[in-house]
């Protein structure tokens, strides 16, 4: 063999140039790269190797599930993985349960549904298990038992996921639900009323607010009279309430109330003042004048209607009883 700097002739196996004094290094013989990996991973294997604990299969001790089976063998894995399920799920059941309750008393169908929603998942947040299944217990008996055992009362203390904008949720949770009561006052009651008002020149001046009972309720409106003008007549407030039942009359209610500035006055069930606007849009005029005012019941027990009364004398009693005795009304004494 020859140095490689100063082509001086060494003999075979010598490891230091005579000539140069420069280090030689043996070179191995060429081995394929393929066989050295090989070597590492039947190693790695022979020392990684474990036996699936349900179905008995060689698998790597690093993994998370048998590629047997498909079982979940890394316990730390599953016990970390069902509780941040069952945080998420605990969660969202707490916030639709919020929200149900808030929407229950503005619109009950959507209430009822979150809630329903809300119970949902609570129940499915006890059906998920928190420990691993045990070796060899797969039967139907088992699963229960262990659903009885992981129900505790760990839901009381919620325990949220990291969220960054948590508070702004709770916060923003039970506005959401009032800006739905108000809107849902603002379009179904109050917008009808106000067209009413607006396309009758007869009603200028006079102010009056429909909305739900204590603007939760769904099933009993309170038809409140706020204000009238000199202008308005007996005759006139009448007919805007004659209006405002006939434009509602396709919808069902419990009870409506009437109200003079926040302060009620009378009330009738909801059948009956479904007939007053079904017998206006007839133009019933009898009906609507001088046999409604019969169908309120007083909240007040110093009113008493009296039967004998002409129609005319017990339509002018029922107005002056609804806002005629406040001393800034004068409209009733004008008369029909």
């Amino acid at each position: 063999m020859q140095c490689p700097e100063c082509k001086a002739s060494l003999e075979a196996g010598a490891r230091v140039c005579t000539g140069c004094g420069l280090i030689l290094i043996s070179v191995p013989v060429p081995r394929r790269r393929a066989e050295d990996f090989a070597s590492k991973r039947r190693r790695s294997s022979d020392r990684d190797a474990i036996s699936c604990q349900y179905c008995h299969g060689e698998i790597d001790a690093a993994s998370i599930r048998c590629r047997h089976c498909g079982d979940i063998v890394n316990d730390d894995y599953y016990r970390e993985r069902a509780r941040r399920t069952r945080a998420r799920i605990n969660y969202v059941s707490w916030v639709a349960y919020i929200f149900g309750l808030g929407a229950l008393l503005v619109f009950r169908p959507v209430g009822l549904l979150s809630v329903a929603a809300g119970l949902l998942l609570s129940i499915l947040y006890y059906a998920i298990p928190v420990e691993p299944p045990p070796v060899g217990s797969r039967t139907r008996s088992d699963r229960f038992k262990r659903l009885l055992r992981q129900v505790r009362l760990e839901r009381v203390a919620i325990p949220l996921p990291h969220f960054r904008n948590k508070k702004l949720i709770f916060v923003g949770t039970p506005l959401i639900a009032a800006l739905i009561g108000f809107s849902t006052n603002l379009f179904l009651l109050q917008e009808p009323m106000n067209r009413i008002l607006h396309d009758n020149a007869s009603f200028q001046g006079m102010e009056v607010w429909t909305h739900y009972e204590y603007w939760i309720v769904p099933g009993v409106v309170v038809y409140d009279l706020r204000d009238l003008s000199f202008r308005q007549t007996p005759i006139d407030v009448h007919t805007a309430f004659l209006e405002f039942a006939k434009d509602l009359r396709t919808r069902s209610f419990k009870r409506v109330e009437l109200s003079y500035r926040g302060t009620e006055k009378f009330e009738i069930d909801g059948a009956a003042f479904h007939r007053i606007g079904e017998e206006y849009a007839k133009r019933n005029f009898d009906f609507v004048l001088y046999t409604m005012p019969r169908l309120f019941h007083s909240v007040r027990p110093g009113y008493h209607p009296a039967s004998g009364e002409s129609g005319r004398d017990a339509l002018l009693e029922f107005h002056r009883a609804w806002y005629g005795d406040d001393q800034l009304t004068r409209s009733v004494s004008n008369g029909l």
